[in-house]
């Protein structure tokens, strides 16, 4: 199941090949992981890779869209997931945001070229092992 935003970009594909033509991108909806407090939560979606140091930096600080109550830097990235606070009636809006923060991201990095051939063969192999983890946390959802 491919939770990117439709139409978002002219190089959607169904199946992998979003891994490697669309860089990362979101692979599950949000889930409430925390209650911080009263109304607020901490929430929590799976991405299809873990960021390079160049994608961490393009994220945080080459984005366009940013207002005060929700910065780029208040979302945490920890390896194949994306956290941030937020109280219900915003998560659909913050999704949305993050979703083209991750695509400016992704588009600027790939912008930046200069990939050695390791670098593409290591990336696209923790792509397909976050694909791998995402399956089986799919299958085991319900248990």
């Amino acid at each position: 199941m491919n939770f990117s935003t439709a139409g978002s970009s002219p190089a959607h594909h169904s199946g992998e090949s979003y891994l490697t033509t669309n860089g990362i991108q979101r692979t599950s909806p949000p889930q409430a992981v925390q209650k911080v407090r009263e109304g607020v939560f901490m929430v929590q979606v799976g991405i299809s890779a873990s960021p390079s140091a160049d994608w961490l930096r393009l994220f945080y600080d080459a984005q366009q869209e940013v207002t005060a109550d929700f910065p780029p830097r208040s979302v945490e990235i920890s390896g194949n997931f994306l956290r941030f606070k937020s109280d219900p009636s915003s998560v659909e809006q913050k999704i949305r945001v993050l979703d083209r923060w991750m695509e400016r991201a992704s588009q600027k990095e790939a912008s930046m070229g200069g990939r050695s051939e390791g670098q593409r063969q290591k990336k696209e192999e923790l792509e397909r092992e976050a694909v791998e983890l995402a399956e089986w946390n799919t299958r085991w959802a319900k248990l």
